[in-house]
């Protein structure tokens, strides 16, 4: 066996020691260095404050949603251009399918008014997350909706959320801020944010008494 160099083994303990942190700290570093990447590179609307960008009066996104099916059947695609042509229809948004305020508040609000938003003119009523569509299609029938009623769509490439202004993006899941809206003809008349000027939420002007006030206001 080739003699080692006369050298204190205690010192090669230490510097065995040293080359280990060593190695660790710029592992560390290298995480580091990609997650400031990432930030950088990511939509501010991720990292301030989602603003949107879609106003009163723009043109309604033409993206494909998908309408989850009973049964686990294959998803149907719905082009939001041809749901909403020639219609007065109102798009809600949640973050999530299955939440808290969105179960216990937000969708119920829709389902108890109903009637009311058909009544005052509304021929379609759609509500979407980033969900996928059996998601959507389990959440919509656990929490009542009623076949052909409120369409549960998913926006599982969060295609209308980004085009809208409205993508809370993190590396886990892309989610949309909450919204309500009121589309006449692929026009939008009203939109109404979650997130205010402030920086505040407020679901409240989300729900379905809000829309009702902007159709008949």
């Amino acid at each position: 066996i080739p003699c080692l160099p006369s050298f204190p083994f205690v010192h090669i303990v230490r510097m065995l020691a040293f080359a280990s942190m060593m190695m660790l700290s710029s592992s560390a570093l290298s995480r580091s260095g990609s997650s400031l990447i990432s930030a950088v590179r990511r939509p501010l609307s991720s990292r301030a404050g989602v603003r949107a960008v879609i106003k009163e009066g723009d043109k309604l996104p033409d993206v494909t949603l998908f309408e989850g099916q009973p049964e686990y059947a294959k998803a149907n695609e719905i082009p939001l251009g041809e749901l909403v042509a020639g219609k007065t229809a109102v798009i809600f948004a949640v973050p999530g399918a299955f939440t808290p305020g969105c179960s216990k508040s937000h969708l119920p609000s829709f389902i108890d008014k109903y009637d009311e938003l058909l009544a005052s003119g509304v021929d379609v009523i759609a509500c979407t997350a980033t969900n996928d569509p059996y998601v959507m299609e389990a959440w919509g029938r656990a929490s009542g909706v009623k076949d052909g009623t409120i369409k549960m769509l998913s926006d599982k490439n969060a295609e209308l959320c980004r085009a809208l202004g409205v993508a809370s993006e993190s590396d886990v899941m892309v989610r949309s801020e909450r919204y309500a809206m009121v589309v006449k003809d692929g026009i939008v008349s009203s939109f109404l944010p979650a997130l205010q000027a402030d920086g505040s939420k407020v679901s409240e002007v989300t729900y379905a008494p809000s829309v009702l006030s902007a159709l008949t206001g």
